[in-house]
Order: structure tokens, then sequence, then C-alpha cells
């Protein structure tokens, strides 16, 4: 019998009962189940994934991205969010914990011979420290000691010489390897190596020091290329992702520097106990490259996902065994750690081991028992007040004991069950194609939860205490539901814009991205800016036989000036955008769109953007962008020809707080509910409603309480072959609706998650309604303006003064928990605690 309770960091960890019994599989699901915790102890993630650890699992608060021992193997060290956490290495109690700066992707280290931890801090925009952490003889880390870059450099992953004298550290903005005195404390030297470099292992056999690169080689002159925090990346010309990753091997005694290439997205390493092997596990290859240290040579070793034939495992740790036979992999895709063996001369995947919510680094101890550090956990959201929120981030330590062949092949079958979860059909239109839809758009909106919009609908699974943009401040949203489906059981993804946007547009989101929530040390990239973040397999509308005709309205999109007299756009960077205030007054004067533009944050793309429609910055109105497609739309009439896929997004829903000179949060999103039933009114309307279906949904549901999930969202589906009034209780997360319209286009999945994704089938119905829909007018004016903060005192000044500090021109670029407490205050009342249910 296996354990699989998760308990508080605070508590011991509680004892395994063993795994000797055979594990049952899993029932078929209801086809309402509710993410979390089921009653028979597994989880239901909100990426149609389940979810039951072997062995012993302690909760770890943050999210946690990588770990190390010390030399003694008594001290197992957790690289957090913000902060150090140390364990017991045999029995994973909890030692002690210091808080940081926010923490780096990935790089802890113990430096040998001497009892310190080091790890690196970055932030945004740097700059950017080693931080040299003491460790007790009992394990318990105290004050760390500041080592300055003096750049934003990011630091990355750590390694020492045997000695411990020379500390060798990845610097990932730099393309380079800081070489350090580790007993001065001090900078010695730089060495270049490839693009974005990461893990780092030292070799005294073979006298190296090996870094993966992220980015792979620099990219030759006339290659295709694009952005990566200021540095150029070789990507593929259709999907943009990046199509290199190297392995520099830096000559530990002159800096020598030869390359290898690896698969795509290489992060973690791993040296046999002999050095005689280097694996190295590569996360946008589903595969782990192993190199012989002395003629680098390259063997490949694939490993599967499940379903199988897609890409999506994501080995993104590696560690071998004491006899150097068997090698560990860490699969962020799948959840689980894959068992490669050595037979003959051959490596072969022999199995797969149940492991936590997105394992991002593992050790195999003396006895091959197995330590895996997983991102996030279980799921959980609570909020530890009886509601739920997205951001309420939890990780987790697993121990698992030595697994015989036996007990592997058990493993592999949960494994293989987990990420196929079965639930009971959900009914409504088995063959979407056959209902004629020629036209899909797609609305992407910002960060609401269900029960802050839907709270109030009594018919469905609503708590109206938690509402606070209601049937009074969305009255098309309301409509829309009522008059078509309420989707009460819809979920994101992910936690925040930063992998909401990723899951949706591409069913895929890196570990590059997953990692950096602590600090996004290399950039912000929810648009997919940055060519790391862009799944191997491209995006959603990609791939197929026919792909659709594709036309983008927001999405990846950068800021940029409309210039009139030269039909072209402008290339301006976040700090040249004006404020709410000012873009409204154009606006009011017919002005504003023959100012604003956009240009695509991801090159490959450009061919698709329609360079007039807003980027999405919160100071300008989503009128402009109904205004916008509207626009487009008119056009399409009259040639009688309108893209097969739209992607469209609006952003006033986010709110700027109460920010004096912006509106007030309610007006803000009264303003994006009047645009989203312009554009269905006006598709209503047009000569091609009979044939299109719109869905609409939040990126994510970072800011606001659910009382079901923190990733329980608003979505919509609407159009002539959608069902009438009825409430719609399935389970449906980003990808069944992104599964959705690819069985419409017949996009076959490229990714796992579409590929286990089950399509909403429950919303559509054979007799279509082709009836048009008239949009709600508004009953809040848009421009109800947030009080000047010299009329402000107490809690509300504070919420003023906090709104003002934000950057707003970056949807996200704010601090979560602080925004959402000022939304709560300014919906329910200054004097109202924040929910404590």
């Amino acid at each position: 019998m296996r354990l699989r309770i998760a308990v508080p960091i605070a508590l011991a960890v509680l004892s395994l009962a063993g795994l000797a019994a055979v594990p049952a599989l899993f029932p078929i699901l209801k086809s309402n189940a509710h993410i979390g915790r089921q009653p028979e102890g597994f989880y239901l993630l909100p990426t149609n994934q389940l979810l039951q650890p072997w062995g012993e699992q302690a909760i770890i608060k943050g999210r946690p991205v990588d770990s190390a021992l010390d030399s003694g193997k008594r001290f197992l060290a957790v690289l957090n969010t913000r902060g150090i956490d140390v364990f017991d290495a045999l029995t994973s109690t909890p030692l002690g914990a210091v808080r940081t700066k926010a923490s780096s992707y990935t790089g802890i280290a113990f430096r040998p011979g001497a009892s310190e931890i080091w790890t690196g801090e970055t932030s945004r925009e740097g700059p950017d420290f080693i931080l040299v952490t003491p460790v007790s003889a009992t394990g318990v880390p105290g004050p760390g000691v500041e080592i300055p870059l003096g750049k934003h450099a990011v630091p990355s992953g750590v390694a020492f010489s045997e000695d411990g004298k020379t500390a060798w550290v990845a610097l990932s903005r730099s393309n380079t390897v800081a070489v350090f005195d580790a007993d001065a404390k001090k900078l010695l030297r730089e060495v270049p190596v490839g693009v974005a470099p990461f893990a780092v292992r030292y070799s005294k056999q073979a006298h190296s020091v090996f870094v993966t690169n992220r980015g792979g080689r620099l990219p030759k002159p006339n290659e295709t290329t694009a952005p990566s925090s200021g540095t150029e990346v070789l990507t593929d010309p259709v999907t943009g992702s990046s199509v290199s990753g190297t392995v520099s091997v830096i000559d530990a005694v002159n800096d020598a520097v030869r390359e290898v290439a690896v698969g795509r997205a290489p992060s973690g390493l791993a040296l046999s106990r002999d050095e005689a092997l280097l694996a190295v596990a590569n996360g946008h290859s589903d595969s782990v490259s192993l190199i012989d240290t002395k003629t680098l040579k390259v063997t490949e070793v694939k490993i599967p996902a499940y379903p199988a034939g897609v890409t999506g495992s994501q080995p993104i740790a590696v560690a071998f065994a004491a006899d150097g036979k068997t090698l560990y992999a860490a699969c962020a895709g799948t959840n689980a750690l894959a068992s490669v063996q050595l037979t003959g001369a051959k490596w072969n995947v022999a199995g797969s081991i149940p492991a936590g919510w997105f394992p991002t680094s593992l050790i195999v101890m003396d006895d091959g028992s197995l330590r895996v550090v997983n991102l996030k956990g279980t799921g959980n959201t609570a909020n530890g007040r009886g509601s739920f929120i997205s951001t309420a981030y939890e990780g987790s330590l697993v121990r698992i004991p030595a697994l015989d062949s036996g007990r592997l092949a058990v493993a592999t079958k949960e494994v293989i069950a987990e990420n196929s979860p079965q639930l009971e059909p959900a009914g409504g239109v088995a063959n979407l194609v056959s209902l004629g839809i020629q036209h899909v758009i797609l609305l992407v909106k910002e960060n609401r939860t269900y029960d802050q919009v839907f709270g109030d609908l009594k018919q469905a699974n609503g708590d109206p205490n938690l509402t606070m943009f209601g049937r009074e401040v969305t009255p098309n949203h309301h409509a829309l539901a009522e008059e078509f489906v309420i989707l009460d059981n819809f979920h994101t993804g992910g936690a925040i814009s930063f992998d909401g946007h990723p899951w949706l547009m591409q069913s895929f989101v890196s570990d590059y991205t997953e990692r950096a929530f602590a600090a996004s040390p290399r950039g912000y990239a929810w648009n997919m800016a940055d060519a790391l973040t862009v799944s191997p397999a491209g995006f959603f509308w990609q791939g197929a036989p026919k792909p659709p005709s594709v036309r983008i309205y927001g999405e990846f999109c950068l800021p940029a000036l409309w210039d009139a007299a030269t039909q072209s756009v402008k290339d301006i960077n976040e700090g040249d955008m004006l404020q709410w205030s000012d873009y409204w007054k154009l606006y009011k004067e017919g002005k504003l769109k023959d100012m604003v533009a956009s240009r695509s944050g991801v090159p490959a793309l450009q061919k698709y953007i329609d360079v007039r429609y807003p980027v999405n910055d919160t100071s300008i109105t989503d009128q402009l962008r109904a205004d916008e497609f509207l626009r487009e739309l008119a056009g399409f009439e009259k040639t009688g020809n309108m893209p097969q896929l739209s992607v469209v997004t609006m952003t006033s829903d986010h709110t700027n707080g109460t920010r004096p000179g912006s509106p007030t949060p309610r007006a803000m999103v009264a303003d994006d509910d009047y645009a989203l039933g312009r554009l269905v009114e006006g598709v209503s309307k047009s000569k091609f409603w009979a044939s299109t279906l719109i869905l609409v949904v939040e990126d994510d549901a970072q800011n606001g309480l659910d009382h079901v999930d923190g990733h329980r969202t608003v979505a919509l589906a609407i159009g002539p072959h959608i069902r009438r009034g009825a409430v719609d209780s399935n389970f449906y997360d980003h990808s069944s609706m992104i599964r959705t319209i690819q069985d419409i286009f017949r996009i076959p999945p490229q990714t796992r998650f579409v590929a286990a994704a089950r399509p909403m089938t429950s919303v559509f119905t054979a007799q279509a309604d082709t009836k048009p829909w008239t949009a709600r007018k508004a009953n809040i004016a848009f421009d109800e303006m947030n009080p000047p903060l010299k009329a402000l005192n107490g809690r509300q000044r504070l919420a003023a003064q906090q709104s003002l500090a934000m950057n707003w021109h970056d949807p996200d670029d704010v601090p979560s928990d602080v925004l959402n407490r000022i939304l709560w205050w300014n919906a329910k009342g200054y004097d109202k605690e924040y929910p404590k249910r």
C-alpha cells in the first residue's frame, strides 16, 4: 500500500507503509467531477491529468525548482521561490529555512569542504547576486552573504571543483560562465558559452565543466532568429520555437570551450559516479542525451509522452543511480520519473514512476531511493481562509523507495492511466465537423475567477458572497451565459498570465516559464515574446495537413504606433505608452485609431497580425478593440472571405486597481463587458453568423477568489449551434477548448495535453438557431474615475498609493495579492476584511 497524503511542511513527514501491494488503477470519473482531491485519494488537475505520487509526500509552500545534497549526504537543500529550505536527506524532515530575495530558475549547491550553500538571487531588472548561506552542523541555514554581480546577469546553475576552492556559475543573460575564487568570494573571469546557459557540472576525471545552453549555439548570419532577453536565438521560421540545444565543455585548466549539439531546451545535467557518462535532459525534444565525457560522442534516448506519439514528456532533470546502470529523468509534462536502464550496450526506457505535479529536480540516494522536488505539488489552491486562489502556490518533496522491476511495471501502468483519465461521456454532438462551423473566434480576456463574475447566477454553482462584478457591471456576460450555456466547471491550465496564455496558444508550457514565477528574470514573456518559451510543436492551429486561415488581434503583441501617412507601424517601448485619460481623450475625439498599433513579439507570426489592433495595455479602452475588430469584419463582409480562426484579446477587465487617473475597477470591467457584447452582436448580424463559433475565456484566474478552486474561471460558448438556456457542469479546461477548435478544423493534436483532453461536445446542438444577438447597454460610465489621492484617507488612500506604484502598461507586472485586496475592498467596502471564510 502507498501513502499519498500531503502534509504541511511544519509537520514531520508521515511514515511509509510500503509499496508491496499492487495498486488499483483509477475509476471512471463523473463527467462533472471537480478538480482537486477525489474521494479515492488521488487528485484531478486542471491540466486534465490525475495525480497519485508514489511514496511519502510533504508540502513545501512556494514553487521549489531545484535541490542539492551536501557531500556527506546528510542534508537536502531545496531552492524555493524566495528562499532555501533544508531537510534531513534520509527522512525528509524539515531542518530550517531562510528567506531570500527572488531566486533564479535553477542552481543550488553545497560547497565541498565548507558548510555553506551557494545559489543565485535575481529579479526582473537586476542587479543580481550570488547568495552564500552558512549551514550549521545540524543542517540549520543561517543568514547569507551576497556576492554582487554588478549587472543583470541572471545566475543559474552552480558547480564546484572537488576541493571547493573554485565555483562555476552559469550567467543566463550574459551567455557566460562565471569563475569564482570560492574562498575569497571573488569573481575571477567569465567564459563565453552558448545562449542562455542553465545547468553546470564539474568532472574531475575529464578536467572539464559541462554547461547546458537552453538556446543552443549562437546563430550564423542569415539564419532565422527571434529574441530572448536581448540575445538572438536560432528559431524555426514557422513556429518561432528555438531549434538548437548545446552543451559547452569548458577545459577547467585553460577555459578552452568545445560545443556539443544535443536536443532542444537542454536543462538538467547528471554525471555517472565514474564520471564516464554525462546525461542531459532535453525538455523540448522529449529526450535524454548521453555524452561520453572522453570522446564527447552523443547517444539520444527518446522519453515517451502519454498519450504516445505527441510532444510533452518534458524531461528536465536527470540523476544516475549508484551503479551507473539506471538513469532517472524527471518528466514535467507527465508528472513522472522515467527509468532509463542500460541493457548490454544500449540504454532504453524501462518504465515510469508517478511523481508530483511538475517534477523539477531529483536525487538518487545510495540505497536507490529517490528524492523528488515537484514545482506544483498536488495543485492545491486553498488560501487557508476557506476559499481558493490560483496564486496559493504549493510544491512538494516526495520520497520514493527503490523499486524492483515488478513494481516498476505497475508504476508504469499507473503513469499511463494518470495521463489519460477516463470520464463519463459529456454528451452533445460527438462529430463537431458535421456542424459545418467554418469560423471560430477565440476571445481571450484577463484574470477573473468564475465567482467574481458569475457567482450571482442562482441556477449554477456560484457563491454570491465572492461576486465583485455581477449582473449590474457585466450585463452582456450574464445575458450570453444565460441565453447560451453557463459553464460552471471550466478551469484555466495555468496560474497567472505567464503560463495562462501559453496554455491557450500552445497547450504546452515550458519549464523555462514555470520555473520563473519568482522573478521572471529574463523577462515576463506572457505574450511569448521570448523564443525560449515557445512550444517545440508550435501553436495550436499549426501542424495540420490543411491549416486554417488565421488572423490575430492583440495576442503575442508588443506596442507600436500607427503611421497613417505610410500605412505602417513604428516600434515603441512599453515606457512610451500614455496614461488611460490621455488615450480616452483621443478615443473620444476619434483620433486614437490612427495612433496605436501592434507588432508581433513572435516574428514567425507577424504575417497573421492585425497591426491596427491595440496592444494589450490596460490604458487603452476595449471599445477601440471592438471598433477595430468590427472594422475588419465589415471588410470581410464586402469580400465574402473571413479568416477561419480569429484570436482576439481584450484586457480592460484586468483593471488598473484604484489608481487615480484611471477608471474605477467596475468601470473597466463594464468597458470590457460592452466590448464583448458589441463583438458578438456584430458577428451575429453578419453573413458569417450561421457558420461561426465564438469561444470566450480568461487567460487565468489570478486576480480573485473562488469557492470551488483557484483555477475555475469565466468561459462562454456562443453561436447558432450552441445550446440555449443550459447549465453545463461538465469538467473542461483550457486544453478542452483548444481540442474543440482542433476537432472542428481537423487539426491533429500536437501535444500530450490536447491529445488527452476531451472536446466540449456537450455545449453543442445539431439544430442551429441563427437569431441575431443584441448587446446590452452598459450601466456604468466607462470614465467613472477613481478619486484623487488628496480626497482619500485610511485604507482607501493606501490602496490608491499602492495602485499608483504599479506598472499598468504590463498587465501582470503588479503584485497579485495586493491587487486582489484592493479590488475586494473597492467592490465590497473598505471596512470589509478580505475573506476568512
